[in-house]
């Protein structure tokens, strides 16, 4: 596949239509800039065999395998993490006066980004997912009725706070460390984690917010929640860490959906095999 990448474009027009190239192996184009692909295509030869490469590049890439970074791993991580958290100066967290109704407010700007450059970066995120796993970008507003302090109302007022302007990756590293020793089943956190699940971008976030509503896994609304996100996950590590999760908890309910995405044709192989395996250990 050297040839793919040293390609010059050999007219004008290859020039115009190299770009295009990779949205028209993944149907991702308008339907003009599709009709401008198909006729030059009918008459270059050199931009037919770069085609025909990339496609197989992007087979090659469905074909790969996404294997889940170890749970100790990430537990390791997360206790470095906290004992970060315990050096940095305390917040000052004022009395509330009133109480405020939890709500979400995403902070996050929407940056589209192409399938097929999705598909790729996942094969990057191997190696990092341990990590860049563990970011949480969480969004909303807690209620802060309480008027003693502890330890979830601070965790609250930390996350209003981040929806005042775009949280940093610290900033999230911060809170996802905080999370599993300060929410606890029934608090309106696990909420927050549920719409960054089913809401957040990015992948790695999405990654975080499963594992940490996992940690969570006694509150009555994680189960269901796990079950009616996975449908809508296009991100094949996102995908197979959830049919792993469900597959924990032992949550029948999720059958269904495995066997309709074990017949989805546009799921990678990998995330199809994933789920006929969790169908025969769930039945």
């Amino acid at each position: 596949m050297s040839d793919l990448q040293e390609h010059t474009p050999a007219t004008a027009d290859c020039a115009a239509i190299v770009p295009l190239l990779a949205g028209y192996a993944e149907q991702d184009l308008t339907a003009v800039e599709t009709a401008q692909v198909e006729a030059h295509l009918l008459h270059c030869p050199t931009c037919q065999k770069e085609l025909t490469e990339l496609r197989q590049l992007l087979s090659c890439i469905d074909d790969q395998l996404a294997p889940m970074p170890p749970l100790a791993l990430r537990d390791n991580f997360l206790a470095q993490l906290a004992e970060e958290k315990a050096n940095l100066p305390k917040a000052v967290v004022p009395e509330p006066t009133a109480p405020a109704e939890a709500k979400v407010v995403a902070f996050w700007a929407p940056t589209p980004t192409a399938r097929w450059l999705r598909v790729a970066a996942s094969i990057a995120l191997l190696a990092v997912g341990a990590v860049l796993g563990l970011l949480l970008r969480p969004a909303g507003s807690l209620d802060m009725a309480a008027r003693q302090p502890d330890a979830s109302t601070k965790l609250a007022a930390h996350l209003t706070a981040a929806t005042s302007q775009p949280a940093t990756a610290s900033r999230r590293i911060q809170l996802v460390a905080e999370a599993p020793a300060t929410v606890q089943p029934g608090d309106p956190a696990v909420q927050v984690l549920i719409n960054t699940l089913n809401a957040d971008p990015s992948p790695n976030v999405r990654l975080a917010a499963c594992e940490a509503l996992y940690r969570l896994r006694a509150d009555p609304r994680v189960g269901p929640a796990l079950v009616q996100a996975l449908p809508n996950q296009r991100d094949p590590n996102v995908q197979i860490t959830l049919i792993e999760l469900l597959v924990a908890l032992r949550d029948k309910r999720a059958v269904p959906t495995l066997e309709r995405l074990s017949r989805q044709q546009d799921a990678l192989p990998a995330v199809r095999q994933q789920a006929e395996n969790g169908i025969g250990l769930l039945i």
